[in-house]
Order: C-alpha cells, then structure tokens, then sequence
C-alpha cells in the first residue's frame, strides 16, 4: 500500500468525522509526546541541579509512551503510514491492486479488532481487581481502556480506508474514449 510510485494514486479526501478523528489522535499524542518531554526536562533538572529528581518521572513515562502509541495509531492507519515494504509493487496493477489494498485493509482491521479484543479482557480484569499504579496509584484498567478504544478506532479506520478505496475504483469511469 505504499503511495510513493507513480501507478498508485494518491489517497483521497477524507469524510468530515473521519478528518476530526485524525486531528484529534494527533492533538492527544502530540500533548502526551509535550508532557513527557517537559516532564523529562523537570526530572533532569531537579535531579542533577538540586539533587531531587521527580519521584513519579519513571512511572508517567511508562505511561506516556502507552498513551502515545496508542492515541497515534488511528491517525497512522488512516495515513496510511504503517511501516511497509513494496517488494513487490510492480507485480500490482489496476484490479489486482485493489484486491491487494482491499485485502491489506481487511487484515489490519482484523488485528487491530483482535488486539482490541484481547486487551479489553486484561482491562476488564484491571478494573475488578483493582489494579493501580505503584506511585501515583492509578487505576490501570481506565489506561488499558484507553488502549481498547484507540485500536477500535484504528480498525474502524482500516474499514474506512477500504470503503473509500473500494468506492474509488467503482466511480472510475471505465468506458473507453
């Protein structure tokens, strides 16, 4: 699915609620990615300047980065920005391309649903027991839950992707000229 060859076209438009989704994944990772950066600096400050480095530091970076890739994974899909590989992409064109893109899709909102899934079982069993963090004594659950609806969000995305590719081709005008 790499838009970087001259034979793929370039991704389209998105729908007004979708486009909102991305600005908002990116908003969300963006002030988590500030928070820990200034966090980071504070730490490193009170730790080397005045001999009291936060106490908390380790645990919201642990965070953090969780929040962080979880809250950018919907803007990522929906970029299209997945690390790929294009091996092979000359072998891909018109039709067969499509099935290739409609199926990729298909498959990564399967894993994203999956992952979803599976993490909404540990966040479940966080929540009953009561699981909290060790310093600041966060409930863990409510994160993980976090985590459960980023995925979900992703996989919707990947579906998204695939409606407006799969629309695309079928609004092509095919008819000879």
């Amino acid at each position: 699915m790499s838009h970087e060859d001259d034979t793929t076209p370039a991704p389209e438009r998105l729908p007004g609620p979708v486009t909102w989704l991305d600005t908002a994944a990116v908003v969300i990772a963006g002030l988590v990615l500030f928070g820990m950066m200034s966090m980071t600096f504070l730490d490193v400050l009170g730790r080397y300047l005045l001999n009291a480095p936060l106490g908390f530091a380790f645990e919201m970076t642990e965070i953090g980065m969780a929040v962080l890739v979880f809250a950018a994974l919907p803007s990522v899909t929906l970029r299209g920005a997945h690390v790929t590989v294009g091996l092979f992409e000359t072998f891909f064109r018109d039709r067969l391309r499509l099935v290739r893109d409609l199926a990729w899709h298909l498959v990564i909102a399967a894993c994203f649903a999956g992952a979803a899934w599976k993490l909404s079982t540990l966040a479940a069993r966080f929540l009953r027991y009561g699981d909290r963090t060790s310093v600041l004594h966060l409930p863990v659950g409510w994160i993980t839950w976090f985590g459960v609806v980023c995925l979900a969000l992703a996989a919707l995305a990947s579906l998204t992707l695939a409606a407006l590719r799969l629309r695309r081709y079928l609004s092509v005008d095919t008819s000879p000229k």
